[in-house]
């Protein structure tokens, strides 16, 4: 049968050209060239020469094995689940029930490229979001409220996010935030507790302590030689007589000079 002679009976028994139908045959149904030879009686020799002629691709035999193992719908399954930023290899692996390994094998002939690539963009697409959501959180409106604080009184704070937590800077010295807008109670005494943070021990050389109390911001500017290691309790009524703490209250003539 000559190529002519096969476009005719393709067009008149599947109503489309011969190139359209391998096409279909290959890339939407993963036939290989002897399976179309079969359906069109030829040798699979003159499918595998046509599909050259036609500059299209072997079919993929490995989606359709994948399939014929793990169930129908399985490849579009792998993909929705390691397309999503939050998952990885592990959680595709888990999902059907082999190796991390084979996933990885799994990603690169499914897809046709590494996965190394795309979890590159994973990472920063998860540092993205994490950086939002800490953006978006009372402890970063908190640490805006008081650089504002602090541009008013003539500083200049600049902050950075590297780490696991936000810090900023003025004049020289670093600074921790803290914050607390829940008062404690000893007897009639109202007190806030503020934490020192094991994370900060021997790391900055002040603690901006901002209290909360019916609306209004009140601020501590305690250097860090002067802060208890578990952290402290500041009554806000209190002065110097009553609290060693009180001289700190809205100090903020400290950071002109570095301690």
């Amino acid at each position: 049968m000559t190529t002519t002679q096969l476009e005719m009976c393709v067009r008149e028994r599947f109503d489309m050209g011969l190139c359209e139908f391998v096409r279909h045959k290959l890339e939407a149904e993963s036939l290989y060239d002897y399976e179309i030879a079969g359906i069109l009686n030829v040798d699979g020799a003159f499918i595998s020469k046509l599909r050259k002629a036609f500059g299209i691709k072997k079919a993929n035999g490995f989606s359709r094995r994948f399939e014929n193992t793990y169930g129908k719908g399985a490849i579009e399954t792998f993909k929705k689940i390691i397309e999503n930023p939050d998952n990885g290899l592990v959680d595709v692996a888990n999902h059907f029930g082999f190796s991390r390994e084979y996933a990885r094998q799994v990603y690169k002939k499914v897809c046709g490229r590494p996965y190394t690539e795309v979890f590159r963009k994973k990472i920063l697409t998860r540092k993205h979001k994490k950086l939002d959501a800490r953006m978006k959180s009372g402890s970063f409106a908190s640490l805006m409220q008081v650089t504002e604080k602090m541009r008013s009184l003539g500083f200049a704070p600049r902050m950075t996010n590297k780490g696991s937590a936000f810090t900023f800077f003025a004049n020289g010295c670093k600074l921790a935030l803290r914050c607390t807008s829940k008062p404690i109670f000893v007897g009639r005494k109202r007190y806030f507790r503020i934490s020192h943070g094991a994370r900060s021990n021997g790391q900055c050389d002040f603690f901006i302590c901002l209290c909360r109390n019916n609306g209004k911001s009140i601020h501590y500017v305690i250097p860090r030689h002067a802060m208890p290691k578990y952290g402290l309790c500041l009554s806000l009524d209190a002065g110097p007589q009553e609290s060693k703490y009180a001289k700190f209250k809205e100090a903020w003539h400290l950071l002109k000079h570095k301690n």
